[in-house]
C-alpha cells in the first residue's frame, strides 16, 4: 500500500486523546489482508468457530487484570468504547468487561450495563473495544465505568503459534462533496506465515463516532470534522481464538 493512494496521505504515529471510537465487526471466517515480508498482501482465512466456553486451565493472577486507559460514551449515538493495556508478563485471554454508563452527577445507570468481550492481550500490548449502549437518547452520560470481570492468564510460550498483528500505513482519502472521507490501513502480521484471527477492527481518533464497513481490510467512513489531529489516530485489530481448545505451544489461533 502506498501513502498517496486515492489521494490519501500517511498518518504519523503518536498518542491520542480518546474522544471517539469507531467499531467494525468482521464475521468469523472472513478473509483478512496480511502484508508479508515482501510487502505483497496475502489473504488468509481463519477457520473454525469462535470460542464461547472459557478455558479453566489458566490460573487467575490479579496483577494481570488489564488497565483501562481511556473510555468514551455517547447516548445520542448509543455507542461506547474503551482502550485497555497489558500490565503483566503473561498473555491474557477470555476477557470480559462490565460497561456501565455514569450520569453527569457521578451516579451509575446500572439498568444500562453491557458486557463486552476483549481480544487476546499479549505482554506490553494494548487493545480497544466498542459496542452499543441500550440507553434512552435523552439520558445524559457524564462518563463510563469499565470493570474487568473475567480473564485468564497464560504463559506466552502457549501462544508461540500466534501472529502478532498491527494495523500500519494508515491513510485518509480526500474529502468528498459532503465532507466524508475514508480512513484505512493494512494488517501486518509477524510471523507472516501464521494465520490471523481478527474479530473486529476498532478505530480510535479525535472525532465523533461513525461506522465503516469492509471485508478485506479495515476501512472506515468518517464524517466531516471541524478539527482533527490525524497523528492521534490508531486502528486496533483484536484477535480471538477460533477454537475451544486451550492454547498450547505451536497451536495457531485457528487451531489447525
Amino acid at each position: 500500500m502506498t501513502d498517496d493512494r486515492a489521494g490519501g496521505r500517511r498518518l504519523q504515529p503518536g498518542h491520542w486523546l480518546l474522544i471517539g471510537i469507531v467499531v467494525l465487526i468482521v464475521a468469523a471466517g472472513v478473509a483478512i489482508v496480511v502484508r508479508r515480508g515482501d510487502g505483497s498482501p496475502t489473504v488468509t482465512e481463519p477457520t473454525g468457530t469462535p470460542s464461547t466456553a472459557p478455558s479453566t486451565s489458566a490460573t487467575p493472577r490479579p496483577d494481570c487484570s488489564p488497565e483501562i486507559t481511556s473510555t468514551w460514551a455517547d447516548a445520542t449515538t448509543a455507542k461506547y468504547g474503551f482502550v485497555y493495556r497489558s500490565r503483566c508478563d503473561q498473555v491474557v485471554r477470555e476477557l470480559r468487561f462490565r460497561v456501565t454508563p455514569v450520569d453527569p452527577d457521578g451516579e451509575e445507570i446500572p439498568a444500562e450495563q453491557e458486557i463486552a468481550s476483549g481480544g487476546v492481550l499479549f505482554p506490553t500490548g494494548e487493545l480497544a473495544a466498542a459496542g452499543d449502549l441500550q440507553v434512552d437518547p435523552n439520558q445524559k452520560i457524564g462518563s463510563l465505568n469499565v470493570q474487568v470481570i473475567n480473564f485468564g492468564a497464560y504463559p506466552p510460550e502457549n501462544f508461540s503459534g500466534w501472529a502478532r498483528t498491527e494495523v500500519v500505513d494508515l491513510t485518509r482519502s480526500e474529502p468528498g462533496a459532503l465532507g466524508m472521507f475514508d480512513v484505512s490501513g493494512t494488517v501486518e502480521a509477524e510471523p507472516s506465515s501464521a494465520p490471523v484471527c481478527v474479530a473486529q477492527f476498532v478505530l480510535v481518533m479525535d472525532a465523533d463516532l461513525t461506522v465503516g464497513q469492509t471485508l478485506l481490510k479495515p476501512l472506515f467512513s468518517v464524517g466531516p470534522q471541524p478539527s482533527l489531529d490525524f497523528a492521534r489516530t490508531k486502528i486496533y485489530a483484536p484477535q480471538t481464538p477460533r477454537t475451544e481448545q486451550a492454547p498450547s505451544p505451536g497451536m495457531p489461533c485457528n487451531g489447525s
